[in-house]
C-alpha cells in the first residue's frame, strides 16, 4: 500500500491504558433482558455520577461494524467483577445478557 497521508494508513492502535470509546451511549436500563457482546471496557472512569466507574463497549452482534458499537457506564460491583475475570482469562469478546433486580445490574 502507498502512504496516502491519512491517519488511517498508519493503523495506530488505541491506547490500551486510556481507552475512550467513541460510540453511541446507552443506559443499563435500556439493556436489561437483552443479549449482546462485550467487546472491551475501561476502568477508573470519572463521570458526573462519581469516580471509579467502568465504561463497557458492546455490540449486538459480534460481527457488527464499529459504527454500530455502543457503550454504557456502570458502577455495578457484579459487572466489574465479571469484566475483570473475562479480561484475566483473555476471553473477549463475550456474549452476555443484562439482568437487574431493582437497580442492581448483573450479567448472566
Amino acid at each position: 500500500m502507498v502512504d496516502d497521508g491519512s491517519l488511517s494508513y498508519l493503523n495506530i492502535n488505541a491506547d490500551s491504558v486510556d481507552k475512550q470509546f467513541t460510540c453511541k451511549n446507552v443506559t443499563q436500563q435500556q439493556l436489561v433482558n437483552t443479549s449482546f457482546w462485550i467487546i472491551d471496557y475501561a476502568e477508573n472512569v470519572k463521570t458526573r455520577h462519581g469516580e471509579d466507574r467502568v465504561v463497557v463497549k458492546i455490540k449486538r452482534n459480534v460481527e457488527d461494524p464499529e459504527n454500530m458499537a455502543m457503550k454504557f457506564f456502570t458502577n455495578s460491583r457484579k459487572i466489574k467483577y465479571v469484566l475483570a475475570k473475562v479480561r484475566e482469562l483473555n476471553a473477549f469478546p463475550r456474549k452476555v445478557t443484562m439482568r437487574a433486580i431493582g437497580f442492581q445490574f448483573y450479567f448472566e
